[in-house]
């Protein structure tokens, strides 16, 4: 329902595992989503992401574990379970046979939406011509007719793999405008490895690594949660010898400030401060960290 109204939908994973041989490509994955809004899942290349999206969307079979959408396993009930949802996951293109035109109402019409307002979504995504040939169109163009096509259906769920891959800056820009819209009445799980991404659209991450995730919670709590894990500290004149001094990681910020990472107790703060008393300091503080740095401590 997309009138401002808001019908429970939740997709959620349940002890996701998924072998390729001897390859753990997800090891115990399980998350759910109960609320409207856009949820990153963050990693590097080769962490999971793709293989997650795969299942959640009938294109894998998980090894063991479950996958539900609104209840129902995608793997017993794949039609029933992907009713309401949209997808883009790896590089699903337009038919090249279709027209821009064709292809958008043709998604609608096979998922029995309204006739959708083309002009609008024209304007909205920047589409080419609707009456050119799919085929004639350049990666970014086909990409751009294919998210339209899936926000004629109107889904409850959107799931999407990398929607940036290809793209170039104007036409990234757009997709992330388009899904700051479309999280506001329903749910967008988005899998990227790009922070700046996630950090300007999502409001929920799910950090996954090797197959594990092994961090969650909103960006402005990730990204305090590891503030508190750094310490930076102002001296009056350029500190010498912090190599042998400190056994934690550091970093300069400049001449005069140090940025010292460690677990973020009492007895390690404390610690760290004893041994750089006597080099002159003059302030000290929690440091101010992004999520670029979270993303780091979480996934090295």
């Amino acid at each position: 329902m997309r009138s401002g109204s808001w019908v429970l939908v939740e997709l959620s994973a349940e002890n996701l595992t998924k072998r390729f041989g001897e390859t753990l490509a997800l090891d115990g994955v399980s998350f759910k989503i109960d609320g409207k809004g856009c949820y990153g899942y963050l990693g590097p290349n080769g962490a999971g992401k793709t293989t997650t999206m795969k299942i959640f969307t009938n294109l894998l079979r998980p090894t063991s574990g479950h996958a539900f959408i609104n209840g129902v396993d995608v793997r017993r009930e794949p039609v029933r379970a992907l009713r309401g949802v949209g997808s883009l996951v790896e590089d699903p293109e337009p038919y090249g046979y279709l027209s821009v035109r064709e292809f958008i109402e043709f998604a609608a019409r096979i998922r029995g939406a309204p006739k959708p307002d083309l002009d609008a979504l024209k304007a909205r995504l920047d589409l080419p011509d609707l009456q050119r040939r799919c085929s004639n169109l350049s990666k970014g163009q086909r990409r751009r007719v294919y998210l339209a096509a899936l926000v004629a259906q109107s889904p409850e769920i959107l799931i999407l793999d990398e929607p940036s891959s290809g793209l170039d800056p104007k036409e990234a820009q757009i997709l992330r405008d388009l899904i700051r819209e479309l999280k506001k009445d329903r749910i967008v799980l988005l899998s990227s490895h790009l922070l700046y991404e996630v950090s300007i659209v999502c409001d929920y991450l799910y950090f996954i690594y090797r197959g594990k995730i092994v961090e969650e919670g909103s960006v402005e709590d990730v990204s305090k949660k590891f503030a508190s894990k750094a310490l930076k500290v102002e001296f009056y004149s350029r500190p010498e010898k912090l190599d042998g001094l400190l056994t934690h990681q550091f970093e300069f910020e400049g001449e005069r400030h140090v940025v010292v990472y460690y677990d973020g107790s009492d007895a390690q703060r404390r610690e760290i401060l004893d041994k750089l008393y006597p080099l002159g300091v003059r302030s000290f503080g929690d440091a101010e960290l992004g999520l670029e740095e979270a993303y780091r401590q979480v996934i090295g």
